[in-house]
């Protein structure tokens, strides 16, 4: 018993002091919301009105601004006769200013001491002086004027006609507690205007306010007082500044700041408050009554039963073997003990087909684990957030990293050239669904290349959207180095199939041609003529020697193992090239040749051809004015001679330099030129076991380096 009466008196002190909180903590919560609600009204209305005031003057701007584009103004203004306007001129104003919603339109000529004061509104309320009001400014303006202890609207406007004639015009709308209460429809709010703090209009007698901003000055143009007490109502309220008022009849031009206040009741809040703090007391009151009573109904026969069940489910807790409990027979609290006991014995039911599920379960994954890491791929799993869930040993090995070091880290953290932006963006194809799949190919500095792939990793069937994406990375190296291979063996083939047809093409006009030579050499007798003629058989059996390697080039076979001398190849060309362009000419070649170069495993003829073909495709490139570069070198670590010409012409596009070395493909097809130069010269290198590669940029010029096995007779002397 002595339990059941601490927990009995316990509990009603948890229910009084919950009971007490819970006022204090719904009270202050409603009454801040409440706060802030008002807080939120009050923000909203004080734009309102702002907004609502300021709107007359917009209104009455852009009627003056019309007035002053109006060229019938002008005319009508330049044809007056009399000293005060005629009708046409009084209508046409008075129209324009009732309808920005003005009550006075006020006129003052140039040509007269002429002023005037017309009513626009049949309500009884005094006029306005005209003397009151002046223009001071050139261009058309409005502002506030306080004339006669009245505040008033007014645009100012002088028109100029064709003839000297200036007519001075004002449109006044008075500010009074009806204008103030079209500001606000909400019955909370009231409005006002103050002129510092001798002047005041408004839907709210303002007295308090007067005496509270008397002496006060603010620092910025929008201010919120919390609380004011006015005719012994709580406001808060909002003070805006809007410019200023000329105050009207003084000495010199005085003004005034204007401040917009608008007034918001806090009157129908605090009852709100009150009435909701009371009723949660009477209902905190009431619940706590209630649980009183019924905890003194609970008896000591149901404290106990539950105290045994207590222990045994702590004993279940420890680990114990669940044990059945006996209590009593009938009533929910034998429900309860039935429901322990049958809950105990599918706890020891359920634990061992747990235990056998955790260890089949540990198996499987066990074997995923070695199949996952067994792939020599490189795996990765990466979640919407790019952080790495799983690699397998195949990447852990390719980054030299633990696991613990990659998994959690989001991949740029991983500092791998790999993962760029565009893998970045086939990632996020995939986890958003976009792609079902996705493929790259990269190449490291290192050389080797790499194909990824996208696959995504759906979560629960195969038409769930995916959250996870798998990348797999494969070393293509080998295989693009063998497609390499394959696509330069088509070429060299395409290149043999040419050079074989070009020949046989050849072979018989040559022949003719030498044969013609040498009977014209034999009768000739000029020597001039003569010395012609044998440059035409030297190059023409340079032609046929030319032809007859392209037979060898076509076949695969070699006869003889040549050597050249690739310096006095480059001399000799450079020699004839140069008669094509004279002294006029702006292109200039420069040599630097390597001393002792050894020569090199290749015709001369070929050399020259190659040599030949170089320069004029860099001729071409350069048009009339450019550098032509011209270098050799011996490699002693790869035992070949090394040939650079370079040029500083237009350069070659990116997107068309891997198929320079196509035969009949060209850039210049347009000036006749037949795309075979580059890829006769691929084929002669290829043919003498060299290397031929080309770097160029578009706009900056073209460098192509020639390596050609060194022959083997020694250094040249």
């Amino acid at each position: 018993m002595r339990f059941f009466a601490r927990t009995f008196n316990s509990f009603i002190s948890v229910i009084v002091l919950q009971a007490v909180l819970v006022i204090l903590l719904v009270s202050g919560s409603i009454t801040r919301g409440q706060e802030e609600d008002s807080k939120k009204e009050l923000k909203a209305e004080a734009l309102n009105v702002y907004d609502n005031f300021n709107s007359w003057k917009r209104a009455l701007w852009g009627t003056i601004v019309d007035l002053n584009k109006s060229e019938e103004l002008r005319h009508m203004i330049a044809a007056q006769k009399h000293i005060a306007p005629d009708e046409p001129l009084d209508a046409y104003l008075k129209k324009a200013a009732s309808q920005a919603g003005a009550e006075f339109l006020i006129l003052k000529n140039s040509w007269s001491t002429f002023s005037a004061v017309r009513p626009l509104t049949e309500k009884p309320i005094p006029s306005p002086k005209a003397q009151d009001f002046s223009i001071d400014r050139p261009h058309p303006y409005v502002e506030m004027v306080l004339a006669d202890n009245t505040l008033y609207f007014c645009g100012s406007l002088r028109v100029s006609a064709e003839n000297g004639r200036d007519l001075d015009i004002f449109i006044v709308k008075r500010v009074d507690e009806a204008l103030m209460r079209q500001l606000s429809f909400n019955s909370r709010v009231r409005a006002l205007v103050s002129l510092n703090s001798h002047f005041i209009v408004g839907t709210i007698a303002g007295t308090g306010f007067l005496e509270w901003m008397h002496g006060r000055s603010f620092s910025t143009s929008y201010t919120v007082v919390n609380e004011l007490i006015e005719d012994g109502v709580p406001y808060s309220l909002v003070i805006q500044q809007s410019g200023n008022a000329r105050l009207a009849g003084e000495p010199a031009k005085t003004e005034a700041t204007l401040y917009i206040c608008t007034f918001l009741s806090l009157s129908e809040y605090r009852a709100r408050v009150n009435f909701i703090s009371r009723s949660i007391l009477l209902v905190s009151l009431l619940v706590a009554l209630f649980t009183i009573i019924l905890s003194a109904g609970l008896s000591k026969a149901v404290t106990d039963p539950v105290s045994q069940l207590r222990k045994a489910m702590l004993r279940l807790k420890s680990g114990e073997k669940p044990t059945p409990l006996s209590g009593p027979r009938k009533g929910e609290i034998a429900d309860l003990f039935q429901g322990f006991n049958d809950m105990a014995a599918q706890i020891a039911e359920d634990s061992r087909a747990l235990s056998a599920h955790i260890q089949e379960i540990t198996r499987i994954k066990e074997y995923n684990d070695k199949i996952f890491n067994s792939i020599q791929e490189k795996i990765l799993v990466i979640n919407a957030q790019f952080v790495v869930e799983k690699a397998n040993r195949a990447f852990l090995d390719y980054c030299g990293q633990a696991e613990d070091a990659v998994l959690g880290r989001n991949i740029d953290e991983l500092s791998l050239a790999l993962f760029d932006e565009p893998v970045h963006t086939s990632i996020r194809a995939i986890i958003s669904g976009g792609k079902s799949s996705d493929a790259q190919i990269r190449r490291t500095s290192s050389g080797h290349s790499f194909e990824i792939k996208f696959y995504p990793l759906l979560e629960r069937e195969a038409t769930a959207a995916s959250i996870h994406c798998i990348m797999v990375i494969e070393d293509i190296t080998a295989k693009v180095a063998y497609e390499e291979k394959i696509r330069q063996a088509e070429k060299l083939a395409s290149i043999s199939m040419l050079s074989a047809g070009v020949a046989h093409e050849i072979n018989n006009p040559l022949s003719s041609i030498l044969t013609n030579v040498q009977n014209l050499i034999k009768a000739e007798r000029d020597l001039e003529r003569l010395k012609d003629l044998q440059l035409v058989e030297q190059e023409t059996k340079r032609i046929a020697r030319i032809v007859r390697s392209l037979l060898e080039f076509s076949s695969s076979t070699r006869t003889e193992k040549p050597a050249a001398d690739i310096n006095a190849a480059i001399r000799n060309i450079v020699q004839l090239v140069g008669y094509s362009f004279r002294e006029e000419s702006r292109i200039v070649i420069e040599l630097v040749l390597g001393e002792n170069l050894p020569h090199a495993a290749i015709g001369e003829d070929e050399c020259k051809q190659i040599i030949l073909n170089l320069i004029k495709n860099a001729l071409e490139a350069i048009g009339t004015s450019g550098r032509i570069r011209i270098e050799t070198a011996f490699l002693p670590s790869e035992s070949m001679v090394q040939c650079l010409v370079s040029d500083t012409g237009r350069g070659i596009p990116s997107a068309v330099l891997p198929r320079i070395f196509d035969p009949f493909f060209s850039t210049k097809a347009e000036s006749g030129n037949s795309g075979l130069g580059l890829s006769v010269v691929y084929g002669l290198v290829s043919k003498f076991g060299g290397l031929i590669d080309v770097e160029s940029e578009e706009g900056r010029g073209t460098t192509v380096r020639i390596k050609l096995p060194a022959a083997q007779l020694g250094l040249q002397q």
